[in-house]
């Protein structure tokens, strides 16, 4: 397998690239709610920074699908409806089980030892504490990002990481609500085995089912949480 020359790490540009990454990350983490107000002025003074980089960040995270613009009222933390996350997991389960084909194909040995060292840092973690649920969380996204980078599509990367974003901080969310991670990596575990192996038609199919079990888990989990708010 041929290799790849190194990344460079992704640094902020700006420094309403650097708002937009706190705000991003804060989102979805769960610091940030969904519904959640964004205040210009509380962020700017929090973060040190002028009001204009604030305003070009939060038009950011509009385009991102990760905030809404209320007229005369300012900007919120954008909220999910289940039929919204089905309709994202549906175009994510197409797009996945492509780039998880297109990965196996034209995997380099520098992309097989990043997926192996993500899947074994996983691993190593004891899911005793919210500090290593959101570590899992982190190298999850970055694990299935690697798979993506395998691909060697750029554009596929994007479209695919941007449908991400949407529902990340429902992901996170989840991770910390339900006891579902040992399913996962278990998947995981069978995800890279294939991609190992070069099973293109393996990965793709172990890729699609993995989004649509995370499909199902997510709305189950969102409506359970509103029916609980609902009765109180």
């Amino acid at each position: 397998m041929p290799t790849r020359l190194p990344r460079a790490p992704e640094q902020p540009a700006s420094v309403s690239d650097m708002v937009h990454q706190h705000l991003r990350e804060g989102i979805f983490s769960g610091v940030l709610r969904a519904g959640q107000a964004l205040k210009q002025d509380e962020i700017a003074t929090r973060l040190g920074v002028s009001r204009a980089p604030v305003r070009e960040a939060l038009n950011q995270l509009e385009r991102d699908g990760l905030a809404i613009l209320r007229p005369r009222r300012g900007y919120i933390v954008a909220s999910l409806e289940a039929d919204e996350i089905a309709d994202i997991f549906d175009l994510r389960m197409l797009l996945e089980a492509y780039a998880g084909r297109a990965a196996a194909k034209k995997r380099t040995l520098r992309d097989v030892a990043a997926v192996r060292k993500l899947l074994a840092a996983m691993d190593a973690l004891t899911m005793d504490s919210p500090a290593a649920i959101a570590e899992w969380a982190a190298l999850n996204r970055t694990f299935h990002d690697a798979i993506y980078l395998a691909s060697g599509s750029s554009r596929l990367r994007q479209i695919t990481a941007n449908l991400r974003d949407t529902v990340e901080q429902y992901v996170r969310l989840d991770a910390f609500t339900a006891k579902h991670i040992g399913n996962a990596q278990a998947e995981h575990r069978l995800i890279v085995q294939a991609f190992v192996a070069g099973d293109a038609e393996r990965v793709a199919t172990l890729s699609r089912e993995h989004c649509r079990h995370t499909r199902d888990r997510l709305i189950a989990s969102l409506q359970r949480r509103r029916a609980g708010v609902a009765a109180e």
